[in-house]
């Protein structure tokens, strides 16, 4: 166990290097180019109990600047009022689209379409989980490329052309948009502004997702190697996501569907790239409580876990070196493996007394590590267009090293017991409650 741990920390390491180094010196921020043509896009949200945010995501997918798309709502089933509060909002009626049927989801009930919003459709399902409802919305769009959005998502308005200008590029298939959280964040003027606030857990996600997606996505990119494109926020071509038979039922979709499309790039021989979009957002809520930031975490655990019991044995013939060290090395060995090991170190170091000088080193390392790439990531926020204040920017890299000690921790105690968890053969949307208070439209 004290050799694992040993090796563990010197490849934790050599990863900590890629990621402070790599999105430093070769990222670059894209000019918008308006005068490309519009590719024909449909966005998907899937619903279920959502009648509190779902205004939201309307709103600001109206104020989108961007002509050639469209959204389709899809209400899995729901136990609320989100049908009545989309009729409320929408003025539905009966559309005559119909699916293309290339897909397997529960019954459709109805398909309608938005008197006031002629872009706007809906499709009133029976419940079968958001992967299923995903698929019924891939079955009925009518774009070219197909972008997966959260009910409590809200896309910044100019996101879709960012999206447009990336898959001008003939070699991008999928591609992730970077997922921001909206406490805090207000529209003024037409300008978004971001501002460092509110509780300790709602502070710490803000840092996590700054760090995930300006540093560990941009690395993954940088070698064509992302192994999860968010469901917050991912767009694909249609006709791949038909070719790989859709979403499958799990807990966690979007890393499946990542690792399926890089599984038929290596069969069919595709010089094809799965690439992070970071000038492309869209604002999402977190959870604002334990109980909720639990449940959450839980869930991307046991998804993870999933996902490594169903792929780990094709690794090496049916997917990149780059993948395959991605998310076999630095996802399940040091993500998930380390977790226990690191536990078992501390007991051993706490109640007998060894390992103590090498403890010291390895804390003092990962102090400095966290230090140099919370720079990092807090750099490339504002090169890429966020707008906190230089007072913010000095409270953030001063609570993110609190929060190594705190709510990190916490982390590292929730990838334990999603892992157990995950045994429990527990299914469904995992649902996490939210306010639907937030809004930047």
């Amino acid at each position: 166990m004290q050799y694992f741990f040993y090796i563990s920390t010197v490849v934790f390491l050599g990863f900590q290097l890629l990621y402070t180094f790599i999105p430093l010196f070769f990222s670059k921020v894209k000019v918008l180019n308006r005068d490309l043509p519009e590719k024909s896009i449909s966005v998907l949200v899937p619903a279920y109990n959502e009648e509190l945010t779902i205004k939201n995501c309307i709103d600001a997918a109206e104020g989108i600047h961007y002509s050639n798309y469209e959204v389709i709502i899809i209400n899995d089933g729901s136990k609320d009022q989100t049908f009545e509060t989309l009729n409320e909002l929408l003025d539905l009626e009966i559309s005559d689209r119909e699916a293309d049927h290339k897909l397997t989801y529960a019954a459709i009930k109805g398909i309608y379409h938005s008197r006031t919003h002629p872009n706007i459709y809906v499709i009133d399902k029976f419940n079968g989980g958001k992967a299923d409802s995903l698929n019924a919305g891939i079955d009925c769009a009518n774009s070219d490329i197909v972008i997966t959005l959260d009910a409590d998502s809200m896309l910044e308005i100019n996101s879709l052309s960012y999206v447009n200008q990336y898959f001008h590029d003939e070699e991008v298939i999928a591609l992730g948009g970077t997922v921001k959280i909206v406490q805090g964040a207000e529209k003024k003027n037409g300008i978004i502004q971001e501002k460092f606030i509110g509780k300790g857990i709602i502070k710490s996600q803000v840092i996590s997702y700054i760090h995930g997606f300006y540093v560990r996505k941009l690395t993954q990119s940088a070698f064509n190697s992302i192994v999860v494109i968010s469901g917050a926020f991912g767009a694909f071509y249609k006709n791949i996501l038909i070719e790989v038979n859709g979403f499958r039922s799990t807990v966690g979709e979007d890393i499946d569907i990542t690792l399926k499309i890089h599984e038929y790039m290596k069969a069919n021989k595709l010089k094809k790239k799965l690439v992070y979009a970071p000038e492309a957002v869209c604002y999402t809520e977190c959870p604002e409580n334990l109980t909720n930031f639990y449940k959450q975490r839980i869930r991307w655990q046991k998804a993870f876990v999933d996902c490594i019991l169903i792929y780990w044995s094709k690794l090496s013939k049916k997917f990149s070196f780059g993948v395959s060290i991605f998310f076999a090395i630095d996802g399940f060995v040091l993500g998930t493996l380390t977790a226990f090991t690191t536990l078992f170190y501390l007991i051993q170091t706490i109640f007998l007394g060894t390992n103590l000088m090498s403890a010291l080193i390895l804390m003092i390392s990962v102090v400095f590590i966290n230090a140099l790439q919370i720079l990092v990531s807090l750099h490339l926020c504002k090169k890429f267009g966020s707008n906190y204040s230089w007072k913010d920017y000095i409270h953030m890299f001063i609570f993110s090293q609190i929060e190594l000690l705190t709510y990190r921790n916490l982390l590292l105690y929730l990838n334990i017991v999603g892992t157990f968890k995950y045994f429990d053969n527990d299914e469904g949307w995992g649902f996490v409650e939210r306010k639907g208070v937030s809004s930047i439209s």
